[in-house]
């Protein structure tokens, strides 16, 4: 599934469309009558929260992306050679010098102003780590509210806090020197300080570049390596040595990596 940096990245990519006029947009057909309202108007904002895609519209309407799983993005001056087939095509934009194409993305909707302000999902979402206001405060209350869960099952509750996946929450909370399978109700402020502080710059530093996540420093990229223990159980861990493991955690048994020696660190508050 795309995470955050991924979604921010398209956004920056789409913004050669705004301010132009859309001369064709193609979505699902079930918003035919609504597309129709948007040729020769242009995009006036592209956001994003979380894992999800905003693209704000002078017609009014906002269009909603989710890339789930399978959606990727193509980018170019048109008319673009299509890298995929056009059965896989979900959404395209196209003004007189760019065009943008949405493949295999499972949502993409075309919201009014109210039915944007509605949106059960979107109005769920945490606090986003990539905002430039990311709101600490409110991430540390919400998460403080799950008792139970364990950190890493938690990271990946978008209703927590949005835009972390299954790559970053494990090469975030060894960064940190956190165990992921810690209850949150024993985990501390200081600790998830320490956890934002290093997520936020590794997500923003994948953000700026395309290609396959790198969380590693430049010394052990050279050896052809690109993650401290996302996929790497039984290889020995980069610090100690020792052999990383893999868990599931949570409802859908999502995988987890991490060190059992090097994430065994001052994590928690005494009960």
């Amino acid at each position: 599934m795309a995470e955050g940096h991924s979604v921010l990245r398209w956004a920056r990519a789409l913004e050669p469309l705004i301010g132009e006029p859309l001369l064709a947009v193609e979505a699902p057909m079930r918003w035919s009558e609504r597309v129709t309202s948007l040729t020769d108007e242009h995009l006036t904002e592209i956001a994003t929260h979380g894992k999800h895609l905003l693209l704000h519209t002078s017609a009014k309407l906002t269009i909603h992306c989710h890339a789930m799983m399978y959606g990727s993005w193509q980018f170019g001056r048109p008319p673009l050679k299509l890298r995929k087939p056009g059965k896989n095509v979900r959404l395209r934009l196209r003004t007189s010098r760019y065009e943008a194409v949405f493949f295999n993305g499972p949502v993409v909707e075309l919201l009014t102003v109210q039915e944007l302000q509605e949106h059960e999902k979107l109005c769920a979402l945490g606090p986003d780590l990539l905002h430039i206001e990311f709101d600490r405060d409110e991430a540390w209350r919400r998460l403080q509210r799950i008792g139970g869960r364990s950190l890493g099952d938690a990271l990946l509750d978008q209703t927590l806090v949005a835009g972390v996946g299954n790559i970053f929450k494990s090469e975030g909370l060894f960064a940190a020197n956190l165990d992921p399978r810690v209850p949150m109700r024993l985990v501390d402020r200081d600790s998830l300080e320490r956890l934002w502080d290093v997520l936020v710059p590794m997500m923003e530093d994948n953000a700026k570049r395309s290609g396959p996540v790198i969380t590693l420093n430049s010394n052990l990229r050279r050896r052809g390596e690109r993650h401290w223990v996302y996929r790497r159980t039984r290889r020995p861990c980069f610090r100690c040595s020792t052999p990383v493991e893999m868990i599931r955690q949570g409802q859908h048994r999502r995988t987890t990596y991490y060190c059992p020696t090097c994430q065994n660190g001052p994590s928690l508050r005494r009960l």
